[in-house]
């Protein structure tokens, strides 16, 4: 090291420790700027209870009015209904990752399950839910569903969750699913497959600067399906969302008799 660097190290330390004797005495903690650096608490609680008030909506409204695509929950639902989802009588659900409760609020109004159960990784969000929506909070390890009892749920869903998780997270999720999942019960989730990479979305996700950590993880179609068709489930259908700055594809799978 030149006698030019080793003079700007000692600065740049010298500069440091002054801000942080500052700080200290305002009780203050001088840390690296980090966004997104937890996904599972990326939607801070208290500002967006605080928006969604003085905007007059409720939380989930207000998420999906002012974040990301504006209408993408309410045209999700529209797709699970065309495809059956609500065809049957829901009486126990289920939702990994219901973060605001955007989903989870929805299908509760089109629904009235007499039992709902979550998975929830940011707690402060996992206890308004439940506050507000008389939920079952199970704990969350971040991979499975262990506390749900197998062939029990007639409606699970993942909604914007599994396509920031690794590879093989999602294909935990999906197997705890299918193990959950009743006869003619439904699995509602969505991941990005090669649909939703095409040059142009990709050209988007490059000049993002890239998303965070494991998101956007892709999942082959293919592979999703032929996941679900060796465990007895067939295709409802599947539609494409949009998920800024790309796309996401999302399945309804109906386990068999």
């Amino acid at each position: 090291m030149s006698q030019l660097q080793t003079t700007n190290q000692k600065l740049k330390e010298l500069f440091r420790k002054s801000i942080d004797s500052i700080v200290g005495i305002a009780r203050f903690k001088l840390v690296r700027y980090e966004p997104y650096k937890d996904y599972r608490n990326y939607i801070p609680f208290q500002s967006t209870l605080k928006a969604a008030t003085e905007a007059g909506l409720s939380v989930g409204d207000y998420i999906d009015s002012y974040t990301n695509v504006k209408g993408t929950t309410q045209k999700t639902l529209i797709h699970m209904k065309e495809l059956g989802v609500f065809d049957d009588r829901i009486e126990r659900f289920c939702e990994i990752g219901p973060g605001t409760g955007r989903y989870l609020e929805k299908v509760i109004q089109i629904s009235q399950p007499d039992y709902c159960e979550i998975y929830e990784t940011a707690k402060d969000w996992e206890a308004w839910l439940v506050q507000k929506y008389n939920v079952i909070a199970q704990p969350a390890d971040g991979t499975s569903l262990a506390k749900t009892p197998s062939n029990s749920i007639d409606l699970i869903q993942a909604h914007k969750v599994l396509s920031g998780q690794p590879t093989l997270v999602i294909c935990s999720y999906l197997g705890e699913m299918t193990r959950v999942v009743r006869e003619r019960g439904k699995v509602v989730f969505d991941v990005v497959t090669e649909d939703c990479m095409d040059d142009e979305t990709l050209h988007k996700w490059w000049a993002s600067g890239w998303g965070y950590q494991h998101y956007p993880c892709m999942m082959p179609k293919r592979f999703v399906i032929d996941f679900f068709k060796k465990r007895n489930f067939s295709l409802g259908g599947s539609f494409i969302l949009p998920m800024k700055p790309g796309k996401t594809e999302c399945f309804v799978f109906i386990k068999a008799k």
